[in-house]
């Protein structure tokens, strides 16, 4: 009787290890491809903002300050995007193209931003 449960139990083992087996990498591709979406979503959220346009006028690509960034900053920095008061002047700053980190004093970014200019590529 104690034969039969410890093949029980092996058996049982063995099912558990193919079902882990087979379920790691489907959870993984599926972890990858929302991370993706998520990703996307982002970077749309980023580019319809002024804050998209100066990171491109700093030379900053997007895929790369979203990989630099924790998201949680990211969010941050988009919140200070939107409750900005200094519109025109950002406006004004990246329709002349003279956008660069000497002259961000009036972007509430502008502590991040030169942060990423500064990282090492």
């Amino acid at each position: 009787m104690s034969t039969i449960i410890q093949l029980s139990f092996t058996l049982l083992a063995i099912l558990l290890l193919a079902a882990f087996v087979v379920l790691l990498p489907v959870a993984i591709i599926f972890n990858y491809k929302a991370g993706m979406k998520y990703r996307e979503i982002l970077t749309r959220q980023i580019e319809r903002l002024r804050l998209g346009k100066i990171i491109a006028a700093l030379g900053i690509d997007i895929d790369t300050y979203i990989s630099m960034e924790r998201t949680v900053d990211i969010r941050e920095q988009i919140t200070r995007c939107k409750a900005c008061d200094n519109t025109e002047e950002c406006d004004d700053k990246l329709a002349k193209g003279i956008i660069d980190t000497d002259n961000i004093s009036f972007c509430n970014n502008e502590k991040s931003l030169q942060e990423l200019t500064r990282a090492p590529k």
